[in-house]
């Protein structure tokens, strides 16, 4: 049987107050399963529609839609 963590989401405050004090660690999740994976070990997730080019081989984030990003 495995125990799930609860962990508190950073504030804003919080990041700046970490300024040239603490590293932030911060990651770039492309689709909902890594994101998944990803979001209990790091500070910051960005996404974004970069995932058309990156996994999909758009020649550019126009063609993005909402439904590609939450695969």
């Amino acid at each position: 049987m495995s125990k799930q963590v609860v962990q508190s989401r950073l504030t804003v405050p919080e990041i700046r107050g970490r300024k040239g004090k603490q590293k932030i660690v911060c990651l770039t999740a492309y689709t909902t399963p890594i994101a998944t994976i990803l979001d209990p070990i790091v500070d910051l997730l960005l996404v974004g529609d970069s995932l058309g080019m990156v996994i999909h081989g758009l020649p550019s984030t126009v063609g993005v839609t909402l439904e590609m990003m939450i695969l």
